[in-house]
């Protein structure tokens, strides 16, 4: 005999009613793995919710080395890869979920933002220089040293450039296919290609 599905309702005294929403206790959600956060915001919350901030604010947090490794990477590699895509952009509950799953669950964090890089920078319409990366990756990893940070620096700009040349011969590819063509080709392999093809 079938059963009648009813709909769960959320008890009001579990609905953040009243409040405005808050970054900082999002960000307390996420480092507990609240799943069910989103759930309990109210309309006018949902309205106001930002998940790339959130991705923004998450992925960098005080504390060992190993511990902020751990953030930026599994927020990079669990939620930020399909994050903006447009399908996942319209569910932000899913968003919401894979924030929560890129989560190590361990506590509250003290988390940081960290400025991106600029928009012609991260849209491969200009490249960086080595000391631009380096002062980036400075502010990822305070305690890095110097001589560390150049080198990530100076290898960063060499891929990167490699990326811009790439977007700029092939301006129909998405910024995705560019940065899995830079893996595929080194810049003098697609030389000798295209010199080859006789396109150089």
């Amino acid at each position: 005999m079938a059963t009648k599905k009813t709909k769960v309702e959320i008890p009001a005294d579990e609905k953040l009613e009243g409040q405005d929403f808050d970054m900082f206790k999002a960000l307390e959600a996420l480092d507990r793995k609240d799943y069910g956060f989103y759930a309990r915001l109210t309309d006018e919350q949902k309205k106001k919710f930002a998940p790339y901030m959130l991705l923004q604010w998450m992925a960098t947090v005080s504390g060992s080395s190993d511990l902020q490794k751990f953030y930026l990477m599994n927020t990079d590699i669990v939620a930020n890869t399909h994050f903006l895509n447009e399908k996942i952009n319209q569910h932000p509950e899913l968003q919401w979920q894979m924030l929560c799953a890129a989560s190590p669950g361990i506590g509250k964090q003290f988390h940081k933002w960290i400025p991106t890089l600029s928009k012609k920078v991260s849209t491969l319409e200009t490249n960086i220089t080595a000391k631009e990366a380096a002062e980036y990756y400075g502010k990822l990893y305070p305690k890095a040293n110097k001589a560390d940070l150049a080198e990530i620096g100076k290898e960063y700009s060499k891929q990167h450039k490699h990326k811009v040349e790439l977007a700029k011969r092939h301006p129909e590819l998405a910024i995705r296919d560019i940065e899995v063509l830079a893996e595929v080709f080194t810049p003098e392999q697609l030389k000798e290609y295209e010199k080859e093809s006789g396109n150089n």
